[in-house]
């Protein structure tokens, strides 16, 4: 059994349509790796070698411009993968991997990954739409940004948060953030200040509630109004 906020190799959603022989077959290829917080895990413009699998904490996928301004593409959490495509020995990583806490995770070398996806067509199906998912999130995070307005871009940012989940989409319903306020203003193109001060400006106009790392949306339709 899986420690708690860790997951097993058949929990993979990348892995999810493997046969049992098959997970077994793949557990001998798959070597852990143990990273504090704070470790690069790989660096942009790096020959792509190998495909990591976060087991257990979270690692920020990045971009960093020729100013060294710092842009969040997305956190992978126990499950995620940076699901690149090292087929090709020119393929080179577009991004940078760091850990935001202590984490562990599986890497598969490239020449494994390559003759899975060869020999099995449910790999490849699940692989097409993983990278389909990661393309709606990079185009909303492009819509993110090129939101004038600092409290509109975080209000989409929410909302889409909010989508994300599981469940009724209530008028009134909580938002796990797997993200500090830092890591939303490198996301969204804003400093931590002002992403601070909109949600507190959100906070009293009653649309949300904040506790901790959740929130709660109180009127939805307002926050859609924002965006209107």
């Amino acid at each position: 059994m899986p420690a708690k906020g860790t997951i097993g190799i058949s929990d993979i959603p990348l892995f999810k349509e493997l046969s049992l022989k098959e997970l077994v077959c793949l557990g001998k290829f798959l070597r852990e790796k143990h990273f504090r917080k704070g470790a690069m895990l790989f660096e942009q413009s790096q020959t792509c070698e190998k495909i990591v699998i976060v087991k257990s904490g979270r690692v920020k996928i990045y971009r960093l411009s020729s100013g060294g301004q710092e842009q969040i593409l997305e956190v992978l959490l126990p499950g995620d993968t940076c699901a690149c495509n090292p087929g090709n020995q020119q393929w080179a990583c577009s991004s940078s991997a760091k850990a935001l806490s202590d984490c562990s995770v599986w890497t598969l070398e490239r020449s494994h990954y390559i003759e899975m996806v060869k020999n099995n067509s449910r790999l490849m199906q699940t692989l097409t739409a993983i990278f389909a998912k990661k393309l709606c999130k990079f185009c909303s995070l492009i819509e993110q940004i090129s939101l004038e307005s600092p409290q509109r871009r975080l209000v989409k940012f929410l909302l889409d948060m909010l989508n994300s989940e599981e469940g009724p989409k209530d008028q009134k319903a909580d938002i796990h953030l797997p993200f500090t306020h830092e890591e939303i203003a490198h996301r969204l193109g804003l400093a931590r200040e002002t992403v601070t001060r909109q949600l507190t400006n959100l906070k009293k106009l009653k649309l949300i509630q904040i506790n901790h790392r959740q929130v709660t949306v109180c009127d939805r339709k307002a926050l859609e109004k924002i965006l209107a």
